[in-house]
């Protein structure tokens, strides 16, 4: 399966938990109904966040997905550590970090414990709702602070089965990048997200539950 085929499933797959009627992404969401009967209020993705910072906790009901396709890495010297394809996708629960295989349009999870208390404050701090404004400056950056050229990354905020925050760019079958100031702000977020639950899958190569 070469690179195009893997970034048009990654497309795909990387979002399965919205439904159609959904509000997009970014606009907010309905709380849970209230007691007198009346339609609950929507709530923004920086209302969620600043919640799950405050209490120091991730929001019941939330989920944090993140995922990368990428290909066409600049010819380093062999050793170097550098990959010539990333493909992972890794979900963050309530206490939990699941690493997710997509293979032929199917997804297969392996879930091992994890602080995840700290994940609200990491996206306010890596100004992941500036990064949705789109109001960047400079010319448009594909994959900022890595070697490849290719593919698609994204983060993306669930809350009970909604999206309330979609972050992503796209360099191959269609083109989607951001700004360079927003690029290197996403690139740097994806990683502080993506090496947490990569170290725990490193440091506990047995523990699966």
């Amino acid at each position: 399966m070469n690179l195009l085929r893997h970034v048009i499933v990654f497309s795909i797959l990387v979002a399965p938990f919205a439904h159609a009627g959904d509000k997009p992404s970014g606009v907010g969401v309905e709380e849970g109904a209230s007691k007198d009967g009346k339609k609950p209020e929507p709530i923004a993705a920086q209302t969620l966040l600043e919640k799950g910072r405050a209490s120091g906790s991730l929001p019941d009901g939330m989920v944090i997905r993140i995922g990368a396709c990428l290909g066409e890495s600049e010819g380093k010297a062999p050793g170097d550590g550098v990959p010539d394809e990333l493909r992972e996708t890794w979900e963050f629960t309530s206490r939990q970090v699941h690493r997710v295989v997509i293979e032929d349009s199917t997804e297969k999870r392996e879930s091992r414990s994890f602080d995840t208390n700290g994940l609200c404050q990491d996206l306010l701090e890596g100004k992941a709702i500036e990064i949705q404004a789109r109001n960047g400056e400079g010319p448009e950056v594909a994959f900022a602070g890595t070697h490849y050229h290719r593919g698609s990354r994204r983060i993306e905020v669930i809350w009970n089965g909604a999206t309330v925050l979609d972050l992503g760019e796209t360099n191959g079958a269609f083109l989607m990048l951001y700004r360079e100031s927003d690029a290197r702000a996403f690139g740097a977020l994806y990683e502080r997200l993506a090496s947490q639950a990569r170290a725990v899958f490193q440091a506990n190569p047995g523990e699966a539950e």
